[in-house]
């Protein structure tokens, strides 16, 4: 009897760390939940339920790299890195992690930590967006002042991809970093053309616009980011630019 109750003993020991279905079926269900806030915005009801499913089941990649996710539109960014770093621990090949890592150390400035992690995402032939990754990538470069790299990752983007649209502003912004300004106004606004949402496109395309004395179109692009970016970063980007110019002026002609 006492062997038998010491072999209990030791295998309830042992799986102490074991997931039963249950646990994984209540994870899962606090995943979703997460998920579902996300797509909402909810940034704090999705940390909620993430931290749930990552309580009950440590051993979810996804379930990581959401709360990664929820932590860093959140503006939390050291919590993000620390989640998204737990999935990498998980699936070290897990590209959507390296991607959103990646997007994190822009965000952050790091841009050396951020093409060392994009370019794993970028080389995973089994990642199902490419372009995402690549143009990334680009943009790391770019940060650093490297437009060389930048522009053959975007160029390779668009080769591959024709309808990406964010490719088409990347050159736009190495050609208007070289000061290559015709060059880059014709892509912002092919840009536009492609996705004319974009109000970074809208800014872009205003800047270059005024730099080039093309006046009346700059007020226009640059007063539709202000109107629709109310509470944005872009929204003063844009009321720097336009207390240079004399737009009611332009307006009354």
């Amino acid at each position: 009897m006492r062997t038998h109750a010491a072999a209990a003993l030791v295998a309830l020991f042992l799986c102490s760390g074991c997931l039963t279905p249950k646990a994984i079926g209540e994870a899962d269900a606090h995943k979703k939940l997460g998920a579902a806030f996300i797509h909402e915005r909810n940034d704090p009801a999705a940390i909620g339920e993430l931290r749930q499913s990552v309580k009950k089941n440590k051993w979810d990649k996804d379930a990581w790299q959401l709360l990664g996710l929820a932590y860093f539109s959140y503006d939390r960014y050291e919590d993000a890195e620390v989640a998204l770093l737990r999935a990498l621990k998980i699936d070290p090949d897990f590209a959507q992690a390296q991607v959103n890592l990646g997007s994190l150390y822009l965000q952050m400035g790091r841009f050396p930590d951020a093409v060392q992690v994009l370019q794993k995402a970028a080389d995973n032939a089994e990642y199902r967006e490419p372009a995402r990754a690549q143009h990334n990538l680009g943009y790391a470069w770019f940060s650093q002042g490297d437009y060389e790299k930048a522009r053959g990752l975007y160029e390779g983007v668009l080769r591959k991809f024709p309808k990406f649209c964010p490719g088409l502003h990347g050159l736009g912004m190495v050609d208007e970093a070289e000061g290559l300004l015709n060059d880059a106004l014709g892509r912002y606004r092919q840009a536009l053309e492609c996705d004319s949402r974009d109000l970074k496109v809208h800014l872009s395309l205003g800047s270059v616009e005024m730099r080039l004395d093309l006046i009346p179109d700059a007020c226009t692009h640059l007063t539709t980011v202000k109107d629709a970016d109310a509470f944005g970063e872009l929204r003063g980007e844009a009321v720097l630019l336009l207390d240079r110019l004399d737009c009611d002026a332009v307006s009354s002609r």
